[in-house]
């Protein structure tokens, strides 16, 4: 849902939104007519211009960065994947962090016609840290091939992380028992923890707001969302490593049919908390994550940014 009419009329109202995701997901090749998806092609031709505007943004040397960026919307600037992660890396230095989200696309999935209404009760799908195939985009995966590279082995949403924090940001994740993506011992609770700052760059960054999930997640038995959950089982690859594990994942319909996406852009924006600047058609946005989990943790007493729910 990037088309920018189409995210002003969903931000008036929550309800808005979630009646159109319900006629979307019954009409999906109607609105495929008039919904773009993936980067919009820009004029940026100098990268120089994003580093800029992220050290204006308050990202230079030191930062733990929460990267969600999209190749090709900056691939105009003649810049490899590989030559970003460098500039990406140069920034931060040796004593910041450059994360990302390195979730992955698993076979024993694709045999479901129906997301919303998959059942994996029986299903135990192979998470191979290093193979497994990634589909959050080009600058993931190269990162995934770094030799500095830490590579978190939960299977949902794993991050990937070169720097300061990488090591110890997954050294605990499969600590909890029935464990969540987000939660306690995750990775991405803790770049809250210790105040990373979440940055898009050429994509709707509250689209790929991974980071909202801390809050529900580290919350655990205390949200209040009846059958948030469901269990899923995985076998886990890290070379020689391998172990089976049995963790819980957010049901998908709670994201698909109740999440409010544009009321919470709207609202983050009204704020203060998400910056969003322009440069040269590619859209940069930043967050500070513990400011928003702060932001969520004070509206989340029904459920919020979700609607239609049953506390």
């Amino acid at each position: 849902m990037a088309n920018s009419g189409l995210n002003k009329i969903l931000a008036l109202s929550p309800y808005i939104e979630l009646l159109v995701r319900r006629f979307y997901r019954d009409n999906v090749a109607l609105f495929s007519k008039f919904v773009k998806k993936g980067a919009v092609k820009s004029e940026l031709k100098d990268f120089n211009k994003i580093i800029s505007s992220l050290k204006d943004l308050g990202i230079n040397n030191g930062s733990f960065v929460v990267m969600h960026s999209s190749y090709e919307a900056i691939q105009g600037t003649g810049k490899t994947p590989k030559k970003i992660l460098e500039e990406f890396l140069n920034l931060v230095g040796e004593s910041g962090t450059l994360a990302m989200n390195s979730a992955r696309r698993y076979p024993e999935e694709a045999s479901y016609n129906d997301y919303l209404t998959a059942d994996y009760t029986n299903v135990t799908v192979t998470y191979d840290v290093h193979k497994s195939r990634v589909w959050t985009g080009a600058l993931p995966f190269f990162m995934l091939k770094h030799p500095n590279a830490h590579i978190s082995r939960f299977p949902i949403n794993p991050m990937v992380a070169i720097g300061k924090h990488a090591k110890n940001m997954m050294e605990h994740n499969l600590d909890e028992d029935l464990g969540t993506a987000c939660g306690k011992s995750s990775s991405w609770n803790y770049c809250v923890e210790n105040d990373a700052i979440i940055v898009g760059i050429g994509i709707d960054l509250t689209h790929s707001l991974t980071m909202i999930h801390v809050a529900e997640d580290v919350m655990d038995e205390k949200w209040p969302v009846k059958n948030w959950y469901r269990e899923r089982k995985f076998k886990i690859i890290d070379a020689e490593y391998e172990e089976l594990k049995t963790v819980r994942e957010r049901r998908p319909r709670w994201g698909a049919l109740h999440f409010a996406e544009r009321t919470l852009c709207k609202d983050l924006i009204l704020a203060g908390i998400l910056t969003s600047i322009e440069v040269d058609g590619v859209l940069v946005e930043t967050i500070r994550a513990k400011e928003l989990i702060c932001f969520l943790n004070s509206r989340n007493v029904n459920g919020y940014p979700y609607y239609f729910v049953k506390n």
